[in-house]
């Protein structure tokens, strides 16, 4: 039988003494052996998950799926792993953005990323800089996650670097808000009230804490619920879900592979209404704390990602690998020497895994292993061939032309 929400079971039983089936059938799933509970008790009931055959097989499908998605990247050369990681930061970046209603395009974030951080840039040119170095942070397997109140304020600070906030907007309690806070739906209809005073505010996000640290919950559950609990303790007054889906994308970096947790924001960006659906869900008094739908529609979203993340991976490999066929060929019928052809095959990874396609002369010096002057000697034989182009001046950049494209087969 297919396992049913409380709150539909509810509505289902047409039987007078339902509030007493309801009540029961809760306390059941609450109390089995196969249930993690959380400590942390909702005014609908203590927050739990409950473990039935959907949610173990979505698990371990995703769980499965991740060791294809690994192997191919694994497969990927140095230069083509890293445009498509860079491509995906920039990606989350602007889903994460959109979905909270903030602007800003993938050139704007490629470039705040290649341009790295200015103590002396006005506030402006700071925004969206420091969540796009955290997003990249996530490259690093050991990068540090927070274990206290204190680092997921440093989090949201850095999260929130540069963004023009009002006065009212700014956190004005010793980590988080003071005030009380209000989400607002359709209708003007209050759909959400953030825990208040602060002090529950930072005893649930200690809860989280220790949920995302505990042995005794698979990585990919704690992950979720965490999620949920930030997002329902809603500690700042603006920001929480970029801050949330941040520390999801961290949490999510340890059972599951570097691209997918960089995946995340870009599917619920396109699957938005189900996403905060089952938050409404999850927080629905007949459900009584039960989180398993909640996580359930998470892993779905991850599975989008994966299956994306495939399709692509499949694709831009069996394109480079085209490449690799006729660069031997393409080197020699233009009299490239091996420093030329190097710069040459860099390019063409970009041309086929990055969004802007573009190398400057410091990356390709680099690249090459030589300082700067001494790379221009190449590649400035490879403009006089027509094999590149000269895509800007300050910086230095290049692209693939359009005859090396011709003769790579693209």
């Amino acid at each position: 039988m297919e396992y049913q929400s409380l709150r539909k079971l509810y509505h289902m039983d047409a039987s007078p003494d339902r509030e007493q089936h309801a009540e029961k059938l809760a306390m059941m799933r609450l109390e089995a052996d196969s249930t993690f509970r959380t400590g942390m008790v909702t005014p609908y009931g203590e927050l739990f998950l409950a473990v039935p055959r959907e949610l173990s097989l979505i698990n371990e499908r995703v769980l499965r799926f991740e060791r294809r998605i690994a192997s191919k990247m694994r497969a990927l050369p140095t230069v083509a792993l890293g445009a498509m990681t860079r491509d995906l930061v920039v990606n989350e970046v602007v889903s994460t953005n959109e979905l909270e209603g903030v602007y800003s395009t993938r050139r704007q974030i490629s470039e705040l990323l290649e341009a790295g951080r200015r103590d002396g840039d006005p506030l402006g040119k700071k925004r969206f800089r420091e969540l796009a170095t955290l997003y990249l942070g996530l490259t690093d397997f050991d990068q540090a996650r927070p274990s206290s109140p204190e680092d997921i304020r440093a989090i949201y600070n850095r999260v929130m670097s540069g963004e023009p906030l009002e006065e009212q907007d700014r956190p004005d309690g010793k980590l988080f808000r003071r005030g009380q806070v209000e989400i607002i739906g359709q209708g003007s209809k209050v759909i959400h009230e953030g825990l208040y005073p602060e002090k529950a505010i930072i005893d649930a996000i200690e809860k989280m804490l220790s949920i995302t640290e505990s042995a005794d919950i698979p990585q990919t559950y704690s992950a979720i619920i965490s999620h949920y609990i930030f997002e329902y303790t809603h500690p700042f007054y603006d920001g929480n879900g970029r801050t949330g889906r941040y520390l999801l994308a961290l949490y999510l970096r340890s059972p599951l592979s570097m691209m997918t947790s960089l995946s995340l924001s870009r599917v619920i960006a396109e699957n938005r209404a189900g996403y905060y659906r089952s938050f409404r869900e999850a927080e629905h008094p007949l459900n009584r704390g039960e989180l398993t739908f909640f996580v359930m529609n998470m892993l779905e979203n991850v599975r989008i990602a994966q299956d994306e993340l495939d399709r692509v991976l499949e694709e831009k490999r069996s394109k480079l690998d085209e490449v690799n066929d006729t660069l031997e060929s393409f080197g020699r019928s233009n009299r490239l020497s091996d420093k030329e052809l190097n710069i040459v095959y860099m390019l063409a990874q970009l041309d086929l895994f990055a969004t802007f396609p573009e190398a400057t002369q410091d990356a390709i010096a680099s690249h090459i292993g030589l300082s700067k002057q001494q790379s221009r000697v190449y590649t400035k034989s490879l403009e006089e061939k027509k094999l590149i182009d000269r895509v800007s001046t300050r910086p230095l950049r290049f692209c693939l032309s359009s005859r090396s494209r011709s003769g790579l087969g693209f």
